[in-house]
């Protein structure tokens, strides 16, 4: 099976790889953008079950297939078309219909698992984090939300939260990241409130990890700020020059990890639309280093600008912090209903809902 993608211009390079659970093929153009009728023109068929795409680190496009069964060797080439300076991209599948469902092995039902979902109420102890000009503190505001968000999903037969804090205590950026590899997180999710030079910003907004540069100067002033903490308090020093750091945030941009980070905080997004104003209607990304742990799939979540009188009050509000964190819940679960790990209750229960 083939897929054509008509281009403009010709990008200098592509990149096309597969992830699995579930499988999907994964198409990069860098300094690409959507033409209008994309939308209209792309429609899943065949062994293709859903086709996606937007923005990755500013100006690069990704377009994402959902595919029914296991890709092969998946190849693409690019040509001209005569007396027109109009270039298709020509990606080969590497399949075949499908013909028949293969059956999958039964998992015993002791082997399944809960998902586990880190939850980090953002600053915290001698680290009060941004300050509302009613003098809120952060650090309060951010571990009201997580504990919420804590109870919710607790209720929910499959998941296990875990709370990296849950008192008013002090934690290194990195020490957050190593409690969630220790918990074998599948999602890491960071709750933050913060603040921005100029007063009027509003909404909530959905981060994942960027290894280039910041998607914009909002992502950008963001992760400074969350990442001076460890400077400011003399834990750690958190810089991006050292290599074995910049190798593994290379090695995560060309796995599954980041993909699944800004699909889950798309559906979260969703969710979040519902409650509250949208600072981005997309999932931006920044250098944040607690978003860094290169095996767990992590956000950050900005609930409210803390710095705008009228969403402090809100963030004050028990009522704002239980929608928040039931969006969060919504979202989250919504996420993993679709993208359940084979070896966990969860995917046992929606392969006994579909049969």
């Amino acid at each position: 099976m083939k897929l054509h993608l008509d281009l403009d211009s010709l990008p200098e390079t592509h990149n096309i790889f597969t992830l699995e659970n579930p499988h999907r093929i994964v198409i990069d153009l860098p300094s690409s953008r959507v033409s209008t009728l994309l939308s209209k023109e792309l429609k899943a068929r065949g062994t293709v079950r859903r086709i996606r795409y937007g923005k990755r680190n500013y100006d690069d496009l990704r377009v994402v297939l959902d595919v029914n069964g296991k890709p092969g060797e998946v190849s693409s080439r690019i040509y001209q078309f005569k007396g027109s300076n109009k270039k298709r991209l020509v990606v080969d599948l590497g399949m075949a219909p499908i013909t028949a469902v293969e059956q999958d092995k039964p998992v015993d039902a002791a082997d399944l698992r809960d998902i586990v979902v880190v939850i980090d109420a953002g600053h915290g102890g001698k680290d009060p984090g941004a300050l509302g000009h009613r003098k809120t503190q952060e650090k309060d505001v951010t571990l009201k939300i997580a504990t919420e968000l804590y109870k919710k999903l607790r209720r929910v037969k499959g998941f296990n939260p875990v709370l990296i804090r849950d008192a008013d205590q002090y934690l290194s950026l990195t020490a957050r990241v190593q409690m969630a590899r220790k918990s074998r997180a599948d999602l890491l999710v960071s709750i933050h409130a913060d603040a921005f030079p100029d007063k009027s910003a509003h909404g909530s907004s959905v981060y994942a990890l960027s290894t280039k540069k910041p998607s914009s100067r909002a992502a950008e002033l963001l992760a400074r700020t969350e990442n001076q903490a460890d400077k400011l308090f003399g834990e750690i020093e958190v810089s991006d020059t050292r290599p074995h750091l910049n190798k593994t945030l290379i090695d995560l941009a060309q796995n599954a990890v980041l993909e699944s980070s800004i699909e889950c905080g798309d559906v979260i997004l969703q969710h979040l639309d519902k409650v509250t104003d949208l600072h981005k209607p997309t999932v931006e990304q920044g250098g944040f280093a607690v978003l860094r742990a290169p095996d767990v799939p992590s956000l950050l979540i900005e609930t409210a600008f803390i710095s705008n009188p009228r969403e402090e009050r809100k963030l004050r509000s028990r009522r704002y912090q239980r929608k928040i964190a039931k969006a969060l819940s919504d979202g989250v679960v919504d996420y993993f209903m679709a993208n359940a790990p084979p070896d966990s209750v969860i995917a046992s229960l929606v392969t006994k809902q579909a049969g």
